[in-house]
C-alpha cells in the first residue's frame, strides 16, 4: 500500500506542476468560489486553511474574502513530529517559511478555540472524502483532535477517483470540492 501511496503522490505532483497556468488560474478560481459558497452554507466564523505551496490549489482569494467578512482565518505551522501549530492569520501579518517551505505568520496568535471548517491540502481523493496527502501525517493528527469542523478539501479535475488507498488512521472529508472546467 506505501508503494502505491508513494506512486500515486509522485504522478499527482508531476500532473499539476505541468498544468498550463491559465487553465490553473482557472480551475484555481472555481474552487476559490465553491469555497466561498461553503463557507457561507455553513455560516462559518473561523476556518483552518493551508497557505498554498507551488502547484496547490491557490488558497489566496478564499482567505481575502474571510478577511474582507470578518471570518477568523487560522493557518498552521509545521512542527517536527509530524505536528502542526495553529496561528490566527491576520491580513498585513508578515509570513516566515519552514519545514516543507510551509509559510506561516510570524507573530500569529495560536488558535485554540473550535474551527467551523478545515479546507485540507492533498494529492488525491475519493469522491467518497478518501484523501492521500503528502504522506507525513500532519492533518490526519491535527484532524481527528476536530470531529465537529467540517472538513473540506479542495481538488482539481485529475486529483479525484473513484477510490484512494488510505489506511484506518486516515481521515476523511466530508467534502471534496472540485474544479469545474471552462
Amino acid at each position: 500500500m506505501e508503494n502505491e501511496k508513494k506512486a500515486l503522490r509522485l504522478e499527482m505532483m508531476r500532473t499539476r506542476i505541468a498544468l498550463p497556468p491559465s487553465q490553473k488560474q482557472s480551475l484555481d478560481k472555481s474552487l476559490e468560489q465553491q469555497a466561498i459558497a461553503l463557507i457561507n452554507k455553513l455560516s462559518a466564523r473561523c476556518i483552518h486553511i493551508y497557505l498554498s505551496l507551488k502547484g496547490e490549489v491557490n488558497t489566496q482569494g478564499i482567505i481575502e474574502y474571510c478577511w474582507d467578512n470578518n471570518i477568523k482565518v487560522v493557518v498552521p505551522e509545521t512542527l517536527k513530529g509530524g505536528l502542526l501549530r495553529h496561528l490566527e492569520y491576520q491580513r498585513g501579518d508578515e509570513l516566515t517559511t519552514g519545514t516543507f517551505q510551509c509559510r506561516w505568520p510570524i507573530n500569529g496568535m495560536e488558535h485554540q478555540g473550535n474551527l467551523d471548517l478545515i479546507i485540507c491540502p492533498g494529492l488525491a481523493f475519493s469522491k467518497d472524502g478518501a484523501r492521500l496527502g503528502y504522506g507525513g501525517g500532519y492533518y490526519d493528527r491535527f484532524l481527528i483532535q476536530h470531529p465537529k469542523a467540517w472538513k473540506a478539501a479542495l481538488a482539481l479535475p485529475f486529483q479525484v477517483f473513484p477510490e484512494v488507498p488510505s489506511n484506518k488512521h486516515d481521515c476523511k472529508m466530508n467534502e471534496v470540492l472540485i474544479a469545474q472546467p471552462d
